[in-house]
């Protein structure tokens, strides 16, 4: 894996040496890979570096996405049930917030040390 350098940041990380215009450092890491780094406040960083506040707000989005693909369709057939006097209302509702609880049992929330 290489590293591309820039006023002594991680500008690009690639796992085959870069073909470069410009005359950045490249460095080759044997220590880590790809996976290994995150982009973060335009710079690559060791994923452990990453602050919790910004890996927080990449899971509560994450989440939000979820919800909306997956949570408010069955909210909305909650809705409509209930609204309706429909016997499928209750089922619906306990469906809705175990889709709710599924995605946050699945995307947690990162406590700090």
């Amino acid at each position: 894996m290489y590293k591309v350098i820039k006023e002594n940041k991680i500008v690009g990380v690639s796992e085959n040496y870069p073909k470069l215009q410009d005359s950045y450092e490249v460095i080759e890491d044997t220590e880590h890979t790809l996976d290994d780094y995150e982009q973060y406040d335009g710079e690559y960083i060791l994923k452990q570096d990453v602050p919790v506040e910004y890996q927080n707000e990449q899971i509560r989005q994450q989440r939000q996405a979820r919800y909306v693909a997956e949570s408010d369709p069955i909210r909305l057939d909650y809705d409509e049930a209930l609204a309706r006097g429909e016997d499928t209302a209750e089922q619906l509702k306990e469906d809705w917030l175990a889709s709710k609880d599924r995605i946050r049992e699945e995307l947690p929330y990162i406590e700090e040390e």
